[in-house]
């Protein structure tokens, strides 16, 4: 019994830093973002809400810069393709649907 218990102590210490390491992870990411919007996009929120919103992993209404845009597409076509899932398309179809707002299969 006591060895279970040890067991599982050490278990939840280990897992631990993961946990805390994604929200961090997110939480760069979110500030990675609201320094890269143009002072008329932080002028429609503030830094508090926006955040509150990011971690959520909610969108706000800011538009994104093409180098965003093209980096989301080409996540999205990794991920994808890892997955088997590009449904014949090549990454030049893909990506023009994804860089022009068409919905894209995931």
């Amino acid at each position: 019994m006591r060895r279970l218990l040890l067991l599982a102590a050490v278990a939840s210490l280990l897992a631990t830093p993961a946990f805390a390491n994604t929200g961090s992870d997110k939480m760069k990411a979110c500030a990675t973002q609201w320094r890269a919007m143009s002072a008329a996009d932080k002028a429609a929120t503030n830094y508090r809400d926006y955040t509150a919103t990011c971690m959520k992993g909610g969108l706000l209404n800011v538009k994104s810069t093409p180098q965003q845009r093209m980096k989301s597409c080409a996540a999205k076509w990794d991920a994808m393709k890892t997955s088997g899932k590009t449904g014949g398309q090549s990454y030049r179809q893909f990506t023009s649907a994804c860089l022009s707002g068409q919905p894209t299969p995931m």
